[in-house]
């Protein structure tokens, strides 16, 4: 594979180099098809830190040979492409290796962590985590709306391993396996179609019928938002014990809230009562006015140790937790876009108090956008 421009065409040993031989010092987390990695490329005058992705032959998910060798070529294709190559959420290739079967590229990035790594910890702060939702909120907006010839595209893998962080906490989608539309005629006809997303993260019921093709990245964005709210993560143990997803959890937790701790879980958690939970969900948004539930809080899932912080305002709980919720609907048809996402998130209240922190900026018209 040749590129032009200032990609650099790598070997296997340059990414070993860069990464002190693959250290365990230098492991940052797994992503759904390899591993990431910390690295550093020492110039004479000057050292530039990068992090290094390597593709390996998957060991649960549906894998042919050939999978990995489209899937490189498919991101080293749209990191380089005039729509999206400028955006400043968008991760920077610096290079890439196609050598004999080892496959990696190399991001002019300075990872700090993923959030799939930071999300349990208690030193990533409640205004850490609503900066790292708003900020890719609006590049899942974005790429949602590139306009093209073919379907929207949709990135189909979204995971909390997969948005990096630099050392202000500000987010970088690092991998596009998946990626089908837009610039890419539709990828789910004929190619990788037995993976259709992540663990912990995948909607397989929007394969299963007509959909808008965004639907799949907004359930998967309301999955990780649940996540960084809840302080819960979706993990390979819990793939292995058939663990349910975030989401199920948190429909558990709102219908006990719903109808009390005695509520059976059999019952009301089966595909048959679907259009009962989103019914609930909609109703967990509204105001209440009825006098038995006006002394009760409302419904939140915003962990105990973050609705504890200064920045936390009490009221961004609930309308945070319904968004999730409302991501991950059954029915499709009742989710937001990514752009009615991004909207209210900018109309959280801890949003508004610190909306240089979260680049945001108040319009003439009185409307919050993303600087």
């Amino acid at each position: 594979m040749e590129l032009g421009g200032d990609i650099h065409n790598l070997s296997y040993q340059d990414l070993a180099c860069y990464t002190d031989n693959f250290s365990e010092s230098n492991y940052l987390c797994h992503f759904q098809f390899g591993k990431l990695y910390r690295g550093k490329i020492v110039h004479a005058q000057s050292t530039l830190f990068v992090m290094v992705k390597i593709w390996e032959d998957s060991q649960i998910y549906c894998y042919k040979p050939g999978d990995n060798e489209s899937r490189i070529l498919d991101e080293v294709i749209l990191l380089r492409h005039h729509l999206v190559i400028n955006h400043p959420i968008m991760i920077k290739l610096y290079g890439f290796c196609y050598e004999g079967g080892r496959l990696g590229v190399v991001y002019d990035f300075n990872p700090f962590d993923s959030v799939y790594n930071l999300v349990l910890k208690d030193d990533f702060t409640w205004l850490q985590r609503i900066n790292v939702l708003v900020r890719f909120a609006s590049l899942l907006s974005f790429l949602h709306t590139i306009k093209s010839p073919y379907r929207p595209l949709t990135l189909r893998n979204l995971d909390c391993a997969h948005i990096v962080l630099d050392k202000d906490y500000n987010p970088k989608l690092c991998d596009f396996s998946l990626v089908t539309g837009g610039i890419f005629p539709d990828r789910t006809i004929y190619k990788c179609r037995r993976v259709i997303g992540s663990y912990g993260y995948m909607d397989v019921g929007a394969w299963q019928e007509d959909h808008d093709p965004d639907k799949p990245d907004v359930f998967a964005f309301g999955n990780i938002l649940l996540s960084l709210i809840s302080k819960r993560v979706f993990t390979e143990q819990d793939r292995q014990n058939h663990s349910p997803y975030v989401f199920n959890w948190a429909y558990k937790k709102f219908l006990e809230y719903k109808y009390g701790s005695d509520w059976d879980s059999e019952k009301d958690d089966s595909d048959s009562d679907s259009s009962k939970k989103d019914d609930s969900i909609s109703d967990s948004s509204k105001e209440d006015d009825s006098d038995s539930d006006s002394q009760r809080p409302k419904f939140s899932l915003v962990h105990q140790s973050l609705a504890e912080e200064p920045d936390f305002d009490p009221s961004d709980g609930p309308k945070i937790t319904a968004l999730g919720l409302d991501c991950t609907r059954d029915d499709f048809g009742k989710r937001p876009t990514m752009k009615q996402v991004l909207s209210f998130l900018l109309n959280l209240e801890v949003v508004k108090k610190h909306a240089s922190f979260a680049h945001v900026k108040m319009s003439s018209d009185g409307n919050w956008f993303l600087d």
